[in-house]
């Protein structure tokens, strides 16, 4: 099957370990000829920059194709459209599939006006990133005129679309609400994490290196968390929990932020059991999750929250209305109350206990596989079938 992925508003590079990197490798591992026709832009140095237009192939040989966003009179008009060319190129490859990331910008006409002109068998599917804490839409009157123009994008788009999948079930909620996608043609298409990147065949010797490596023992309750350290991770809150807790070591990995420096190093002068290694690639935080006993995020959603599932340890995490995908049959725990009290309990009712070795079992057991890209790309395409 040809598949053709369209990406019109994000940056991109290769080889990194996002949804629209990882979604296309793992459809190629499934035997089928995939596309990626995306911007010709791409982070480096923590900026948004242009690279070149192109067309090449990657070493897991999906092919992309960079185009650049045409350009209208106005900078708003440009990003409100987001408006790639990417019909004559459908034309030329002929997709049985596409997958359209996003629920904005006006391309998604030109993939509906080659199912039509071209391979009315061809299937098209698009996915939500955005929910209520992290969408950027402007408010007033503004934002109102953009919400119209989004929903009567989707309005007309939605009869021509096969699946609109969120990336969480608060995403699939969001689509609903904020674009007006009717609910019965929603589902959920989770990220998570590159099986590639997992090492399970070596996971106990990982396991010892790192410990031994961070001075941790093995009879160590070892807890990791990490990613972008603010106020509204209340990874502080974590750090004061253990820090008070016997036979606990936690492990944090990431950057700080600067209104947070100060105190964040006044509490790990304060407690010795902690540990601080700074920044880690995307490789060596699988390999941090795999030598773990437990993983905490006691804050906001990110991708890392299914990356240590998929990694098959046990986890706890903040609470969430719409966020319970996290937890498929007892993999997985969430925190109610996040202050340092009520981690320090919730964290004590896991160290080593008859709970913890439940929770153990489900986290290594075929429950977790869902979280792997393997999965996630044959759940990608299931809706083909149903055509």
């Amino acid at each position: 099957m040809k598949i053709v992925h369209i990406a019109p508003c994000a940056p991109y590079n290769d080889y990194w370990g996002y949804q629209d990197n990882l979604l296309p490798k793992y459809q190629k591992k499934l035997g089928h000829d995939v596309t990626v026709i995306i911007t010709n832009t791409m982070h480096k140095d923590g900026k948004i920059v242009e690279t070149d237009c192109a067309d090449y192939v990657l070493n897991d040989g999906v092919r992309v194709i960079r185009l650049k966003i045409k350009q209208y009179p106005h900078v708003v008009w440009t990003n409100v459209c987001s408006k790639l060319p990417v019909y004559q190129y459908l034309v030329a490859i002929r997709p049985d599939f596409i997958f359209f990331h996003g629920l904005q910008g006006t391309t998604i006409f030109d993939a509906i006006r080659y199912q039509q002109r071209i391979n009315q068998k061809c299937v098209i599917v698009r996915d939500n990133h955005v929910d209520y804490n992290n969408c950027n839409n402007p408010s007033g009157i503004k934002g109102t005129i953009i919400r119209a123009f989004h929903r009567y994008i989707n309005r007309r788009s939605i009869p021509h679309i096969n699946r609109v999948y969120g990336v969480t079930p608060w995403r699939k909620k969001y689509a609903e609400d904020y674009y007006r996608i009717p609910y019965q043609k929603t589902d959920v298409l989770i990220m998570g994490a590159d099986d590639d990147k997992v090492d399970f065949a070596n996971r106990e010797s990982i396991r010892q290196k790192i410990r031994r490596k961070n001075g941790v023992k093995d009879s160590d309750f070892l807890i990791v968390t990490g990613g972008k350290i603010d106020a509204e991770k209340h990874i502080d809150s974590l750090m004061e929990a253990c820090g008070e807790l016997s036979g606990v070591r936690l492990l944090i990995f990431g950057h700080v932020s600067p209104k947070m420096q100060k105190a964040y190093s006044l509490i790990l002068e304060k407690y010795k059991n902690l540990i601080s290694i700074g920044w880690l690639n995307a490789d060596q935080v699988y390999d941090y999750f795999l030598a773990a006993d437990l993983v905490v995020f006691p804050g906001g959603h990110s991708v890392l929250w299914e990356q240590a599932c998929a990694c098959k340890v046990p986890c706890m995490v903040k609470h969430w209305d719409g966020m319970e995908h996290v937890n498929n049959g007892g993999n997985c725990g969430f925190l109610d109350d996040v202050s340092v009290e009520g981690l320090k309990k919730a964290i004590q009712e896991l160290v080593f206990t008859e709970k913890y070795y439940r929770m153990l079992e489900v986290a290594q057991s075929d429950a977790t596989d869902i979280f792997l890209y393997s999965k996630i790309a044959e759940k990608s395409i299931e809706c083909v079938n149903e055509k």
